[in-house]
């Protein structure tokens, strides 16, 4: 059987490289396959991520259940806007034993950004928070924590719902754990783009 690191090329040289390979060893490129980062998902070009997009898929095919590749596959399917794609995937990424909490995280985000979030359901929306709570059981990371604060106010108080946290003590809770102005910028890009 072909192992996942067989199917995997490098987006500059073509070059087969590993899946735990950080640089390429033929043309020294940064190489991103991990689904560890999706920041560095973020900055790829729309060229390189449709061909980390294609050899994703094709490591899929080999082994479908593999959990980094499907987190991997899921945080490029987030950043190209496949959100409702990118939501199945890092689900089933969880599914199959990625134990990251940002693979959870992802997941909620992706499904926020399926809808619009007045077409979001209260009973969606509380799935949505709780998905984000688990990663923060795992985790507690400030920026868990801003969307959380954010969910809760659009899907929520925007509403006049009454959830069970305030979307301002959850947001304190952000800014107290060390939220960077750069992080809150690139999340608020995220949830509103």
């Amino acid at each position: 059987m072909v192992s996942v690191n067989d199917q995997m090329e490098c987006p500059g040289c073509g070059a087969s490289v590993a899946l735990r390979d950080e640089v390429c060893a033929f043309c020294g490129r940064k190489l991103t396959f991990t689904s560890l980062n999706f920041k560095e998902v973020r900055k790829a070009t729309y060229k390189e991520s449709a061909k980390f997009l294609d050899a994703y898929k094709g490591a899929l095919k080999n082994s479908p259940d593999n959990p980094e590749v499907l987190a991997s596959l899921g945080y490029v399917l987030l950043d190209r806007g496949q959100y409702a794609e990118a939501a199945d995937t890092l689900d089933k990424a969880a599914a199959n034993g990625a134990d990251n909490p940002d693979v959870l995280f992802r997941a909620a985000l992706a499904r926020y950004k399926t809808k619009r979030p007045f077409q979001i359901t209260l009973r969606e929306a509380e799935k949505i928070i709780a998905c984000i709570d688990s990663a923060i059981a795992m985790e507690p990371h400030p920026e868990y924590l801003f969307v959380k604060a954010e969910l809760i106010k659009q899907l929520f108080e925007r509403r006049f719902v009454r959830y069970r946290e305030r979307s301002s003590d959850v947001l304190a809770q952000a800014n107290s754990s060390g939220l960077s102005a750069s992080d809150r910028a690139d999340l608020e890009s995220l949830l509103n783009g």
